[in-house]
């Protein structure tokens, strides 16, 4: 961006600020370009869109209001439509599209959509609408439900072990204020692994090289992994349970190589190349981290990690990584 004043580029900044929004403040690294002749600042829409995530992040955590994946997932999960999910919940025709779209909900609203990602909330919900709703309708929803409930019985077991995995679904500082996505997982590996030889250790670090590198341009993960600091660079938290579930699920195999000097690395090969879910900043960034670590061997990408603040400020006592404290100052890239 060029300066108004002598056309010349500016320097892209950010510094920490308390910015207002409705009525409270939120801590936020505020991003601006500065004008070398005047210092007076300038933002654009990507620099807006940054400064105003981190606050609807924060104001999203701090109240309970689900995010807009979490709201489209809530409405798919019951087969209806978003006009129709606003006439149960007495909302406006438009509101429920809207807010999936990321207008943010008032508090109200936001916790009355988080109340009926529970089966049995959103039944009562149908069941205070019969007014309005035709028997065809009741009928069908309700079938719908118990057997969503039936196939959450199913599952217990296996939600049970991905919460381990990934510590919380709940978008926070610490998953990047992204619900964990198993199969995107499995298609960034399989996105590096179909371009380099992707071990163990190395694949660690591009899952988190894409995680903060989204964060820092868009204030939001890709994968919603949660990391972790250990001696050998920043790692998903559990990522010895993710792998032997993403191999379960048959989306990855790992394969044990021996090496001449008689050592073994275990080589990750992903198996889901479908990419065609992932945004066109996703695919900036996978493409921007595959093209600065291509050449780059497992130990040389192991050093650049830990130059890294993130890994520098929490290894001593291998603490979870926030994406917030950290992702913004991301040296690497």
């Amino acid at each position: 961006m060029t300066s108004p004043f002598n056309n010349k580029p500016m320097l892209r900044k950010h510094k920490e600020v308390d910015f207002k929004f409705r009525k409270e403040e939120f801590r936020i690294w505020y991003h601006y370009f500065e004008c070398t002749k005047t210092q007076e600042a300038f933002t654009n829409t990507e620099l807006d869109e940054i400064n105003m995530n981190q606050v609807y992040n924060q104001y999203r955590e701090k109240y309970g209001i689900p995010f807009p994946e979490e709201i489209t997932s809530i409405r798919e999960k019951y087969g209806i439509s978003a006009s129709k999910i606003s006439e149960i919940l007495g909302l406006g025709t438009n509101t429920y599209r809207l807010y999936e779209n990321g207008e943010m909900p008032s508090v109200s609203n936001g916790r009355l959509i988080s109340t009926i990602e529970k089966p049995v909330s959103f039944l009562s919900q149908v069941e205070a609408s019969i007014h309005f709703l035709s028997d065809k309708e009741i009928n069908k929803l309700t079938n719908h439900v118990k057997k969503i409930q039936e196939q959450e019985t199913r599952e217990w077991w296996e939600t049970m072990f991905e919460e381990k995995i990934f510590h919380d679904h709940k978008p926070s500082e610490y998953n990047g204020y992204k619900s964990p996505d198993l199969l995107k997982i499995a298609k960034v590996i399989s996105y590096f692994s179909n371009e380099l030889d992707t071990y163990k250790t190395k694949v660690n670090k591009l899952l988190f090289y894409c995680d903060f590198l989204m964060y820092k341009r868009t204030a939001h993960s890709m994968t919603g992994i949660t990391y972790k600091a250990i001696p050998y660079g920043p790692v998903p938290a559990e990522y010895d349970k993710m792998y032997i579930k993403l191999c379960d699920d048959e989306r990855i195999n790992i394969t044990q190589i021996a090496f001449k000097d008689g050592n073994y690395g275990e080589k990750i090969v992903g198996k889901e190349d479908d990419m065609d879910d992932f945004s066109t900043m996703e695919l900036e960034v996978l493409s921007s981290v595959l093209k600065h670590f291509k050449k780059s061997t497992t130990k040389e990408v192991v050093d650049i990690s830990h130059e890294e603040p993130a890994w520098i400020e929490n290894e001593p006592t291998r603490e979870l990584i926030s994406y917030q404290k950290y992702a913004f100052d991301l040296k690497a890239f």
